[in-house]
């Protein structure tokens, strides 16, 4: 926004508030909004500002400043812009990624101008990859052949073979641990050994 720019803003917020416009008013706006151009949306921002209600509290005469006009101009855009991400359909099936940022930003611009319509992006349909529903699918299982044990743990209490007591869950109390997981102590701590009461429930599901 150049000077007459702002000055032709400032006149049409005077025409709300009655101030009084100098060159230096006008110098100082350009200088705030020298980013912004002198647009239909700029002069609705004006009109938004004045026309919107009294905040709580606020007396006394309104007075729009710079900041306002930024603030309710990129209000309006990103109203026209809607909540939902417009859809982007590229021309060419080999865009490069600069050329898919430039055509983005052109494309944002536009509906923001009000020179297109958006067009949602419509709802996803279908699901994940096979493998990646396969995989989902193993998570949080157990593996029903081997027991669970940590790292070293077999090779630290000198267990060559799937113990047959792990395959069924301690009934001891204080224990409960699971099939397929080792004993613990009242402390929660592993046990080494299984405790005489699950090695019965071993026995007799055998």
């Amino acid at each position: 926004m150049i000077e007459s720019e702002a000055a032709e803003l400032l006149t049409r917020a005077a025409a709300f508030d009655n101030r009084t416009i100098g060159e230096a008013d006008a110098t100082a706006w350009a200088a705030a909004l020298h980013d912004l151009p002198y647009d239909d949306d700029a002069l609705q921002a004006v009109a938004r500002f004045y026309s919107a209600p009294a905040a709580p509290g606020e007396t006394g005469r309104r007075w729009i400043e710079p900041h306002h006009v930024r603030t309710h101009r990129t209000a309006i855009r990103n109203e026209r812009l809607g909540a939902t991400t417009p859809a982007y359909s590229p021309t060419n099936p080999e865009e490069t990624g600069s050329t898919f940022v430039q055509r983005r930003r052109a494309q944002l611009t536009a509906i923001a101008d009000g020179r297109e319509t958006p067009l949602p992006v419509g709802a996803l349909t279908g699901g994940p990859h096979p493998r990646v529903a396969g995989a989902l699918g193993g998570i949080g299982q157990m593996p029903t052949d081997e027991p669970y044990l940590p790292e070293g743990f077999r090779e630290a209490v000198g267990m060559t073979a799937t113990p047959p007591e792990l395959r069924v869950p301690c009934p001891k109390d204080g224990c409960h641990a699971p099939a397929r997981q080792p004993c613990k102590t009242p402390h929660g701590r592993r046990r080494t050994t299984p405790h005489q009461a699950r090695a019965n429930a071993a026995g007799a599901a055998a």
